[in-house]
């Protein structure tokens, strides 16, 4: 870990650590508090020994597109496409042991198409998504996770999807990022739980069949985010973030490929095999929270040190949501993460829901020095209505540009235009 953004990250950390020091407010007291199962109804377990509320998600999706000429001889006719799909499928249970200081624990599996992301080739009709413990190092600071989870490179990818601004992730937080992976992962909190800090290891070759473990890859992985200004009221917010990560490419390669944020399709950018004796990732966040409004960007370079070159992959995403009906989202600082909205007059109560606009530009290059994966930019505006805390509806226009390769002619056709009209309904148990 020589690279020069490695020193300059962990000098960051020491000076963050050392500067918090000690203070009256405890990491227990903020686990605590996020784990009560008395916030919940019949999903929720609470005795003296053990906390557990059980978890799932059900989420369908349908999808039309409209494609010009050069869309259907780069990426082929999307009309295969045009039907209901199952998106997610989630069950799980989360909570804490109860010991003097207490344990956190989560547990979920996933059911046929929700694991057939662009990460995964997967088509096992059941499979763990999380499976993991975190113990506490001390009552003031510290927890250790252990398991399979996600790895810390942004707010994008530690909220869960339906917290997102539009239907899917940013492009290049998919193409650059592991959805999950097998790991230890160290976090706590500073500055009176105004900053967040997570460092971990991950390596894949349990789940994904390596000869062994110095055979996969492994991930060096470091996170922190904090508050950078919050109103007298606590009407307004901003949050800000930077993610570094190391990749030893154990495995001699490495691969970057993403779809047009779109689900079950095949990769529109695709590097292809790259050799390589490592890789690093920097991500650059930044969210502003103020009353309805919620404003947030995203920036990602990623840099492969191969056999033979050097090559540098950029990505970043902005985008800017409005809730009609003045409801806002919170802030979790035990996760560094933006929180899902809860309506202020959901239908259940005699109200609307809540309503959501939102608007969102993505961008990602994986074209550099010989590396043809081809360039994409996406528009999404679109309409989420919450009817209840736990139902959500989607309604979402995208409009793709595509830059790259035709698979079949390996060549250069241009720039390409194709329209995605999405609808998503989703039903949540937390």
């Amino acid at each position: 870990m020589s690279n020069p953004l490695c020193k300059t990250f962990s000098a960051t950390f020491l000076a963050l650590v050392v500067s918090a020091g000690a203070a009256p407010w405890t990491f227990e007291d903020a686990v605590k508090k996020s784990y009560d199962a008395k916030a919940y109804d019949w999903n929720a377990l609470n005795t003296r020994w053990i906390n557990m509320r059980a978890v799932g998600l059900l989420g369908l999706d349908a999808a039309l597109f409209g494609q010009n000429g050069k869309s259907i001889r780069q990426v082929g006719d999307m009309g295969r496409y045009e039907r209901w799909d199952v998106r997610g499928l989630r069950l799980g249970a989360a909570g804490t042991i109860n010991f003097d200081h207490p344990w956190i624990y989560l547990f979920s599996i996933s059911v046929n198409s929700v694991m057939q992301d662009y990460d995964s080739d997967t088509q096992d009709a059941i499979s763990v998504l999380d499976a993991s413990v975190s113990l506490p190092l001390s009552k003031y600071h510290g927890r250790l996770r252990i398991g399979k989870m996600k790895e810390p490179d942004g707010m994008s990818r530690m909220m869960g999807l339906v917290f997102e601004q539009v239907m899917e992730r940013p492009m290049h937080v998919d193409a650059f990022t592991p959805t999950r992976a097998d790991g230890i992962l160290y976090s706590d909190l500073l500055a009176e739980g105004e900053m967040t800090l997570r460092l971990g290891v991950f390596n894949d070759w349990l789940e994904k069949g390596q000869k062994g473990f110095a055979h996969s890859d492994t991930r060096y992985v470091a996170r922190i985010s904090g508050v950078a200004y919050e109103s007298p009221l606590k009407e307004e917010l901003w949050h800000l973030g930077a993610a570094y990560r190391y990749n030893d490419a154990a495995s001699g390669s490495v691969r970057y490929k993403v779809g047009p944020e779109f689900s079950f399709c095949d990769p529109w950018l695709d590097t292809g095999d790259i050799p390589a004796h490592s890789a690093t990732l920097l991500n650059l966040e930044s969210s502003w929270l103020a009353g309805p409004w919620w404003l947030d960007a995203e920036y990602s370079v990623q840099e492969v040190d191969a056999r033979t070159a050097r090559y540098r992959f950029e990505g970043w995403h902005a985008s800017i949501n409005w809730f009609v009906t003045g409801e806002h989202r919170g802030y979790n600082r035990l996760r560094g993460a933006v929180r899902r909205v809860r309506p202020l007059r959901p239908v259940t109560e005699g109200g609307w829901g809540a309503l959501e606009l939102s608007a969102r530009y993505s961008y990602l290059d994986l074209r550099d020095n010989g590396i043809e994966g081809g360039k994409m930019g996406i528009t999404s505006l679109g309409a989420i209505w919450h009817p209840t805390r736990q139902t959500q509806f989607h309604l979402q226009y995208s409009r793709v540009r595509l830059q790259g390769p035709v698979p079949a002619a390996g060549i250069d056709d241009g720039t390409s235009r194709t329209d995605i009209f999405q609808f998503r309904f989703v039903l949540l148990i937390d």
